[in-house]
């Protein structure tokens, strides 16, 4: 091929939006002459490397709208350190039908157990598996929802939330409460409820809800939904990993 038409295919690629094909061109012709392709040989060659490249960079975009907090996976989790966590059950967990089933996901465990890291690792594979995911902290959450009703928004607010596959909301514990709170929450998990999956982490048991959020009618009708066909992950008697972990700090365990 010469130079000129070898210049004119990959102008032709990248109008057609087929950059990678054009910017493998060059390693294709190459190795279909080393290895004697056949016509079709080659163009399936390129036209997976085109595939793979926009598998990748769809993947890329789940995760940036993801917004996961760190590189927390399973490559980099300690399975063995937590004496109490059932790894079995999680194991299964990582097959992800309580994604497909929009079912969710409770995990307890105190703080620096490692509950926020098993929740976006989970993320990570559900992006990996072509599921929508969000990550988000509860009190931020509650303030997203909150402000949104000054301009009469809320509906519009959880209907956008609801559309993830997966919406992993963390660190129930930790919120600066507002009356409004429980109601809106209560919006988002009924609207949630068969449509999306929902992983929630918790450093506090149920039983401590109504005096962390208020109004416990609501609080209750809150947590009954979440308890329905639910998974759950309860790491009793925890370690931290801050404290106890390999790469801790020479700090009293605040948690103890």
């Amino acid at each position: 091929m010469s130079e000129l038409l070898f210049d004119q295919v990959k102008k032709k690629l990248r109008r057609l939006y087929l950059r990678d094909m054009a910017e493998y061109l060059d390693d294709a012709l190459e190795y279909a002459q080393k290895n004697r392709l056949g016509f079709l040989e080659f163009l399936n060659d390129i036209a997976d490397q085109q595939i793979n490249g926009r598998k990748q960079r769809a993947l890329e975009r789940r995760l940036k709208q993801a917004d996961f907090p760190r590189n927390m996976t399973f490559d980099n989790f300690d399975f063995n350190f937590q004496p109490s966590l059932n790894v079995e059950h999680l194991k299964d967990l990582m097959a992800l039908s309580f994604v497909a089933d929009t079912k969710p996901l409770l995990i307890f465990a105190k703080t620096g157990a490692g509950k926020t890291h098993i929740a976006a690792a989970l993320g990570r594979l559900a992006c990996q598996a072509n599921f929508k995911v969000k990550f988000i902290s509860l009190q931020k959450l509650l303030s997203i929802l909150y402000t949104s009703l000054a301009d009469d928004t809320t509906d519009e607010v959880i209907a956008g939330l609801c559309r993830f596959d997966l919406l992993i909301i963390d660190d129930a514990g930790n919120v600066r409460s507002k009356p409004e709170y429980p109601s809106l929450l209560l919006d988002l998990v009924s609207t949630c409820q068969g449509n999306t999956a929902l992983i929630l982490t918790s450093a506090i048991s149920f039983e401590e809800w109504s005096a962390l959020l208020g109004n416990p009618p609501v609080t209750h009708a809150i947590i009954d939904r979440l308890m329905h066909q639910a998974e759950l992950i309860n790491i009793r008697k925890a370690l931290s990993y801050r404290t106890q972990g390999p790469e801790a700090l020479d700090l009293p365990d605040l948690e103890s």
